[in-house]
């Protein structure tokens, strides 16, 4: 679709209609490939794909997957209690990528639910983060939430960056052993394309009322002075992060510091690393609320709401601050 346009376009720019059909094709053609030959950047030596040798891969253990498979069918057996619905539990899924969009939805549930009759809350996570903005406003919510109700936090496959900071306000956190969570940090990115609007002669006519209004447009280089601003608004929000952690986890800013380097890590080590409180399945969350409620047998209702975030560009795992840089003050 992409090249259609654009060959379209050339046709029409160079009238090569008005040739003969057979020579109309040579030069499309040929104008096409000249133009996916500029497109084209031929990788340096030291980019090509390095093969990995077989003497450098791990020797299998299969018997810890044996003991995992064994303790997944004990906790399967057990999730089919008898008897009589003893109460509610609320699941709410909270996945993608976290925006201001996303802030009002999941209030307007975790608010529906402490007014309700359900006992407490299960977030169902699936997201590597999203901006500082909205996590914030989510955390509040789930610790006013967490006045009246237990909630736990199961990560089915990332809960990592933002994700990993809403969950941990909660009571506990369970985490398959396969999930990704952590990736304590924040990031802030600034593309500078003036090279290459200037390559290709671009030209910008910009009307602002103040010098740093366009502060983060790709069309010019950050000042230092701005660049300065940028630097201490990720790192005031990198020591919220630590913070918040440690709050919600009763750990020492010095401890959650020294896993504050922006990897995630799998639930299997997570647990090690007191970031999570056990590794499992669904079930062992249900557990977990089960504990904390005093129920027995509670009846699961599931909430999803379609419009959580994006699956679509989970590249950006991160807690980030926004692209934008407009400050009203």
């Amino acid at each position: 679709m992409f090249f259609s346009f654009y060959f379209k376009k050339i046709i029409k720019e160079y009238n090569i209609y008005s040739v003969g059909d057979t020579m109309k094709k040579m030069i499309g053609i040929l104008i096409l490939i000249v133009f996916l030959a500029a497109c084209i950047e031929l990788p340096e030596k030291n980019e090509t794909i390095k093969e990995i040798k077989e003497e450098s891969v791990p020797t299998p253990d299969y018997s810890i997957y044996e003991e995992e498979y064994q303790r997944v069918m004990d906790e399967i057996k057990k999730s089919f209690p008898e008897g009589e619905k003893d109460g509610r539990i609320a699941v709410l899924r909270i996945h993608g990528i976290l925006d201001v969009e996303d802030v009002l939805p999941i209030t307007k549930h975790l608010r529906e639910i402490a007014e309700s009759d359900a006992q407490g809350v299960i977030l169902w996570i699936d997201s590597p983060g999203g901006s500082v903005a909205a996590v914030t406003q989510i955390t509040y919510e789930i610790l006013r939430f967490k006045e009246k109700k237990p909630i736990i936090s199961y990560v089915g496959g990332y809960g990592a960056s933002g994700a990993y900071y809403i969950s941990s306000v909660c009571n506990k956190i369970i985490a398959r052993g396969d999930a990704d969570v952590g990736s304590i940090g924040v990031i802030y990115v600034h593309v500078d394309a003036s090279e290459y609007y200037r390559q290709y002669g671009f030209e910008f006519d910009i009307i602002k009322t103040g010098k740093h209004k366009d502060a983060g447009a790709d069309w010019r280089s950050l000042t230092e002075e701005e660049r300065e601003w940028i630097k201490n608004s990720v790192y005031d929000a990198f020591y919220r992060f630590i913070f918040t952690v440690a709050k919600g986890r009763n750990l020492s800013y010095d401890y959650v510091k020294t896993y504050a380097d922006g990897l995630t890590w799998s639930g299997k080590d997570a647990v090690n690393a007191k970031l999570i409180d056990a590794v499992g399945n669904f079930d062992t969350a249900v557990d977990e609320i089960r504990s904390l409620t005093g129920l027995n047998n509670p009846e699961l209702v599931f909430i999803e709401e379609k419009s959580f975030g994006s699956s679509e560009s989970w590249d950006a795992l991160r807690y980030q601050l926004p692209l934008s840089l407009i400050r009203d003050n």
